[in-house]
């Protein structure tokens, strides 16, 4: 199965290269530093990251030209056999800078590949900022490959830090937080006193920092943003870079003592394996340390600080939002959804500003933004140009979208604002009349069975009646709170009477490993013992945790079938605004997926998740045991004959319903042994109250298995197996199978309950046989095929889903 996350990123990123608003390419000849020119048009850029704007200085260029007249355009050596004694120079400056022991590398990346793996040692563990930069992120990989338990808390969160570490207390040799100085996103700074306090309280913790974007626009000497805020601790290692402000090449990694810089320097594999800083940029780095030293930097950082005050100024006459105000040059606004962000963007292109797209992976998918930074090229006139077109557009974009300031500011949790008013009205981009009327109820009891069975009976375990069951089963007086459901039930029709849409959504508690790899469930599993709930999360899903089928009715020849979509997805996240959820999951989808279904949802910032196959027999219509096995594959008819169809006669099936209570609590525990092994989907188990309701109501079929010579007392004599099925005419849906494992592998039980059930489908004269998720193999062997299945998610948290990735990279 595709790596979900993969999955996810390629098909967001996907959209904005084919929106053309990344990936683009400079026309220019020659640069300015405040202008490129993309696609024939010069427009300003806001898009750099060279804060200082001294990538043109003459120093700097004159550096390059030395060093390349004089040294070539390549050494090619790896450092542990010899380096340009021009490196020895630039590192000897850079030590000037910051004062410690230190080591040029090639890029703060193989930087961080080259110091991690050595300061952290197989007694340590590591704690991640879950925003912490990509590049330590991928250099903790090394670390988990050896066995260092790597470990993620929420942004800045201190409290969470502090937690963590009284946790792991006594248990290793170090601690390592590992964040960064100034993040990349939001502009926000790593809350620096707070995590020195925590230093000087528990002598076990060290901090590894990497102050890429802090580096040259503040701090004396521009050593960064880190250091501008406290001394170098002895417990700290920190990186930066020397590209961005520095406008060079490279990175440098900062440590506390002499000793620790010569380990990496002999032992980093980067350092051993890979090849140099090439002259040119060597002769550039050189350069700009000596610049670093001079009032002229000094200078540079006072009118980036007096642009960004500026800006900040700017932003606020228009009430325009930020999600972080600081005196960093890396601004945020708030937006939302990639399908807004992106031609919020192009407009901006259009007006003659390159701004970047910022969204998911970077951020979670609902809180995407414009992303622009400062640099000493730009002018105040610019950043006036550029406010005032953010302005105008965002009064669009809150029209377009029948949204508020207040709605905007809720979702990103940040404080209320009030964008100023324009001097005329604008009115919404392709507006349309609103011609769907929409029924919001909170009990199927508040709609009429057959209306509701016309348009949904037929797609699955999802008639009136059983939905009205599992109400009563799963209600707000459940004892466990994953069987505390919420039912809500959308219909929406048009001006005739027309039904356009219907489903019913529901919120629960639910495992954040549910898809996960079974490895992955087990450990977590095992942590669970002590905290029930660790890592579940709300979710608000099409359908319940335990229904099955096609749970959204959606009229896709009604021409307004997209805005009634719209509509159940601003009641979904509603909903889970309210309940806190983690995600929103439309559920399922089978066969090839729809290609306008997948873009439609990804445009309303739903990701494609493909689930495990579904196994279907689609005829069981045939007339006896031969005619069945005519129609399996031959390698699986062997396979029938040896392992289901040999121990037959050993079984005696009994389709009755289990008529008490010790009936039922054997079949129970059936499901219980079944349970307790099933990692592949792990959810939360069913309660015993649920069962009673399926011997009781008509729509539920059941199977039990009693082996005709069991060996065990007679007064001890159970069955051995079942199956817990639903129809009501048309197809016949296996839902639980429990299992006596004592008997399963002597007598093929599971496989000769899948047998069972097919005949019983056949009796009944079903149309077909869904046969659930999960067991293909064994499945095939009855003659089921696999049916790709899909679900749309939209990750409103991705706190969870990072720690589990985490797990999985380690298991």
């Amino acid at each position: 199965m595709e790596n979900q996350i993969i999955s996810s990123i390629y098909q967001v990123m996907e959209l904005g290269f084919n929106n053309q608003i990344i990936h683009h390419h400079t026309e220019d000849n020659e640069l300015s530093g405040r202008t490129i020119t993309i696609e024939d048009k010069e427009i300003i850029n806001f898009g750099s990251c060279a804060y200082l704007g001294i990538e043109h200085h003459e120093a700097l260029k004159q550096g390059v030209i030395e060093a390349t007249e004089q040294l070539g355009v390549q050494f090619s050596s790896s450092r542990a056999y010899a380096s340009l004694g021009l490196l020895k120079e630039v590192e000897a400056e850079m030590r000037h800078i910051f004062g410690q022991p230190l080591i040029v590398t090639p890029s703060t990346t193989l930087g961080h590949l080259a110091a991690m793996p050595v300061v952290v040692e197989d007694d340590d563990v590591v704690i991640l900022d879950m925003q912490v930069h990509s590049s330590v992120q991928m250099a903790a990989q090394l670390l988990k490959a050896r066995g260092i338990k790597i470990h993620i808390i929420r942004h800045n969160d201190m409290q969470g830090l502090e937690k963590k570490i009284q946790e792991l207390h006594g248990k290793h040799e170090k601690i390592w937080y590992m964040a960064d100085g100034v993040y990349s996103m939001y502009g926000d700074y790593a809350p620096l006193a707070d995590i020195t306090a925590l230093m000087e309280r528990y002598a076990e913790l060290h901090l590894y920092i990497d102050d890429a974007h802090g580096m040259g626009w503040t701090g004396e000497q521009g050593m960064g943003y880190v250091r501008s805020q406290i001394d170098h601790h002895p417990h700290m290692v920190m990186a930066t870079s020397m590209n961005k402000s520095f406008s060079a090449a490279g990175g440098c990694m900062i440590f506390p003592n002499e000793e620790m810089r010569h380990k990496v320097l002999l032992c980093g594999a980067s350092l051993i394996f890979s090849g140099p800083i090439q002259p040119p940029m060597l002769g550039a780095a050189l350069a700009s340390a000596k610049l670093h030293q001079t009032e002229e930097i000094s200078q540079r950082q006072d009118k980036l600080r007096e642009l960004t005050r500026y800006m900040n100024q700017q932003l606020r006459d228009k009430g325009i939002p930020q999600v972080v105000e600081n005196d960093s040059p890396i601004y945020f606004i708030p937006i939302g959804l990639p399908r807004v962000i992106n031609p919020f963007v192009h407009k901006l292109k259009d007006d003659g500003f390159l701004i970047n797209p910022a969204a998911f992976p970077a951020v979670p998918m609902k809180r995407g933004g414009l992303r622009f930074m400062l640099t000493c090229h730009l002018e105040k006139a610019d950043i006036k140009r550029l406010v005032e077109r953010i302005w105008v557009h965002y009064h669009q974009m809150l029209i377009d979208e029948g949204i508020t300031e207040q709605h905007i500011a809720k979702h990103f949790r940040i404080p209320q604002f009030k964008l100023k008013p324009m001097g005329r009205n604008l009115s919404a981009a392709n507006a349309k009349t609103n011609v769907l009327q929409v029924s919001y109820k909170r009990s199927i009891s508040q709609i009429k069975a057959s209306e509701w069975n016309a348009l949904h009976a037929a797609s699955g375990t999802l008639s009136h009646s059983v939905i009205s069951a599992l109400e009563f089963v799963f209600s707000s007086k459940a004892k466990q709170p994953e069987n505390q459901w919420d039912f809500h039930y959308i219909q929406v029709h048009d001006r005739t009477g027309q039904a356009v849409l219907s489903t019913f959504y529901t919120t629960a508690l639910v495992k954040d490993d549910m898809f996960a790899p079974a490895n992955v469930s087990s450990l977590l599993e095992e942590k669970r013992h002590q905290d029930p709930y660790y890592l579940n999360s709300k979710v608000v899903m099409l359908g319940s945790m335990i229904t099955k089928g096609e749970h959204l009715y959606l009229n896709r020849q009604h021409p307004e079938w997209q805005q009634a979509l719209q509509l159940l997805i601003d009641k979904m996240q509603d909903t889970a605004a309210e309940v806190n959820a983690s995600q929103l999951m439309f559920r399922e989808f089978y066969g090839a997926l729809d290609s306008e279904l997948k873009s439609t949802m990804l445009d309303k910032g739903f990701t494609v998740l493909q689930l495990p196959n579904n196994m279907r027999l689609s005829d069981v219509a045939w007339q006896n045991q031969d005619e069945f096995m005519h129609h399996l594959r031959g390698r699986y008819r062997s396979d029938f004959r040896r392992e289901i169809l040999k121990f037959e006669d050993q079984f005696t099936v009994i389709t009755d319903k289990p008529n008490n209570q010790q009936a039922l609590q054997a079949c129970y525990q059936l499901y219980s042994n079944v349970f307790e092994r099933s990692l592949e989907m792990n959810v939360h188990k069913l309660p015993f109250e649920y069962f009673r309701i399926l011997c009781s109501h008509h729509s539920f079929d059941i199977i039990r298995l009693y082996l005709k010579h069991d060996p065990r007392p007679e007064h001890e004599r159970q069955p051995v197996g079942v199956m817990f099925s639903y129809f009501e005419g048309g197809t016949y849906h296996a839902m639980i199978v429990g299992l006596d494992y004592e008997f399963n592998q002597q007598f093929g039980v599971y496989k000769q309950a899948l047998y069972q059930t097919a005949k019983r489908a056949n009796t009944l004269n079903a149309s077909g046989l869904d046969l659930a998720f999960t067991a293909d193999l064994v499945k095939k062997k009855i003659g089921a095929h696999a049916e790709h299945t899909w679900a749309f998610v939209q990750v409103l948290d991705t706190y969870n889903l990072q720690v589990i990735e985490n797990l999985r990279a380690a298991a």
